[in-house]
């Protein structure tokens, strides 16, 4: 039954953050795929930055920046194995490190 109570607790707890926990999905896989080379702020380690002020805002299109993705050009091994929908989440957080 506690585990019930604390479930809930949390569900409202995101819910109070924002409603969405989109954003942590977004970040959870980034830190997973993309942290190693671009770092966990975007700010470039192995790979180049991608945070704001850096290439991220040569105004490419999100298809660009997911065929970036999934492709990989240069030394960037291409993330083809990700779904469309994982695609999309980095996206969405690359978007936010360079607002």
């Amino acid at each position: 039954m506690w585990r019930f109570w604390l479930a809930i607790t949390l569900l409202v707890a995101l819910g109070a953050c924002g409603g969405s926990n989109e954003y942590f999905l977004d970040k959870e896989l980034y830190d997973r795929s993309c942290a190693a080379c671009h770092g966990i702020s975007g700010e470039g380690t192995i790979g180049p930055a991608i945070d704001g002020g850096s290439n991220t805002d040569l105004n490419l299109s999100d298809e660009q920046i997911a065929g970036v993705i999934t492709v990989g050009p240069g030394n960037m091994p291409g993330f083809s194995r990700l779904t469309a929908e994982q695609v999309q989440s980095l996206v969405r957080y690359t978007r936010s490190l360079s607002a």
